[in-house]
């Protein structure tokens, strides 16, 4: 079972890289540059963390179930960082917009771009801890 979540790590980490890769072709065609830019950066660095964390996934002392909740926790918290900026960067309020302006008059695709990168930002929380625990020493005689 582990070979097979070190295998979806590196799937999709491969798939985040591919992702980085392309949005950095479109960057100049997006609304916002500097979240485009943002994204492009954000896919690169999680596809190789994705990669990492896979290699590192098989030696944590977690259960099935805790890995494999982790496991999807990780991966899909980093597609939403992507997906997230990616709409911001599309379709969300241009560069030179102030940031003043109530939150009541945003269109429905900022909020939206908004709700994604709230709920990416919990789901890599809640991956870290679960990594974190799995990180503990394994129970017993300790080896030296």
């Amino acid at each position: 079972m582990q070979d097979a979540l070190t295998l979806r790590f590196a799937r999709h980490g491969m798939a985040l890289l591919l992702a980085g890769l392309l949005t950095g072709f479109v960057v100049g065609g997006l609304h916002s540059h500097h979240v485009a830019n943002g994204a492009h950066v954000t896919a690169l660095i999680a596809g190789f963390g994705l990669v990492a964390v896979g290699w590192l996934w098989p030696r944590l002392q977690l259960g099935p179930r805790w890995s494999e909740a982790g496991a999807w926790t990780f991966i899909v918290s980093m597609h939403l960082s992507w997906l997230g900026l990616i709409v911001k960067a599309a379709l969300g309020r241009g560069p030179d917009t102030p940031a003043a302006i109530p939150v009541a008059s945003t269109a429905p695709w900022d909020a939206a771009s908004l709700v994604i990168l709230m709920v990416a930002s919990l789901a890599s929380v809640v991956a870290v801890v679960i990594a974190l625990v799995g990180l503990r020493p394994a129970k017993g005689p300790r080896a030296s």
